[in-house]
């Protein structure tokens, strides 16, 4: 069954004319809103891991994290090409210089094409798009700008520490310099309506932001979620609720921008809950037979809310 969406593999695949598998990397960085300059604790989803996958080994050099990474993945899936992804917590904190010297410690690996950046909407000054500019001139840069929710009430709640207008702010200088852009929602934060959570996308859907994650909140052990729910003051989605939901926002996102996830996952050690997070496959395969139950296909509704007169407005 194909999916009634355009996926970052596929993505990849014309961008590069082969399969591209991403390293993730732990380069060592804090976080704003943990380190006190404008929070402390971190955002309350996120766990020791700064949302890093698990298969990083944060104690050794980026080099060797690459060179593990991909003899994995080589040995896995018989890959040949590969973006270093500086995954865990936020990759821009840092002045210039030592962001530079670590993007080109990574780029240094012979079969290592471009890189996947994660970061925050409050670490990107202008001299650090500046650079990550000047190496898109000669490689492949994905930026990933972290968002959650385009509704600043909800971003205090988790602790963010930033608000919408700053995302948008920095997107729309990204996007002056030629960058590639993705950015990430959660569905199913701490008060948020369904309504809400589409007019996050609408709102996402308005910039030319080149990509999109979308997954469910999902309760960590060891998070500061994980007390508001063992307290009963928190609830997760139910699979057949979220999914309908997902296919709702897929549904009202531009044609060509680049679906790079639509559900979290964990493992049993480590998850709380929702349960069925531990099967990441079947609530794929749900939410592209949902889709295609309905006829619909990613964009289809993206010019219906445009024309709205009450749709919403992104900051100037």
């Amino acid at each position: 069954m194909l999916h009634p969406y355009r996926t970052f593999n596929n993505y990849l695949k014309e961008h590069f004319g082969t399969v591209v598998y991403r390293v993730p990397i732990d380069a060592g960085f804090d976080c704003p809103n943990r380190d006190g300059t404008r929070a402390f604790g971190g955002c309350t989803f996120c766990d020791e891991n700064g949302s890093g996958a698990p298969t990083i080994k944060s104690n050794i050099k980026i080099k060797e994290q690459l060179i593990h990474g991909i003899d994995r993945i080589k040995y896995r899936f018989g890959a040949k090409k590969f973006l270093a992804y500086f995954q865990a917590f936020t990759n821009t904190y840092a002045p210039e210089g030592v962001l530079k010297n670590l993007y080109e410690a990574a780029l240094d690996h012979e079969d290592v094409v471009g890189l996947c950046i994660g970061t925050r909407p409050d670490c990107l000054p202008d001299n650090v798009l500046d650079m990550l500019a000047e190496l898109n001139k000669r490689t492949f840069i994905w930026l990933e700008i972290g968002l959650q929710s385009a509704f600043n009430q909800t971003l205090d709640i988790i602790n963010r520490a930033h608000t919408a207008e700053e995302f948008f702010d920095a997107v729309k200088r990204a996007k002056k310099r030629n960058l590639k852009v993705a950015t990430h929602l959660i569905f199913g934060l701490p008060g948020e309506t369904k309504e809400q959570m589409l007019s996050t996308v609408e709102q996402v859907a308005q910039t030319d932001i080149d990509g999109i994650k979308i997954h469910q909140l999902v309760i960590y052990k060891g998070t500061p979620l994980e007390k508001e729910y063992n307290s009963g003051s928190l609830q997760t989605f139910d699979e057949d609720d979220y999914v309908n939901l997902v296919a709702d926002a897929i549904e009202m996102l531009p044609k060509d921008m680049v679906i790079m996830r639509l559900v979290a996952e964990g493992t049993k050690d480590e998850l709380v809950a929702p349960k069925w997070a531990l099967n990441k496959s079947q609530t794929i395969i749900k939410i592209d037979k949902i889709m295609h139950a309905r006829g619909t296909e990613q964009g289809c509704r993206y010019q219906s809310f445009l024309t709205k007169s009450d749709a919403p407005t992104i900051p100037a």
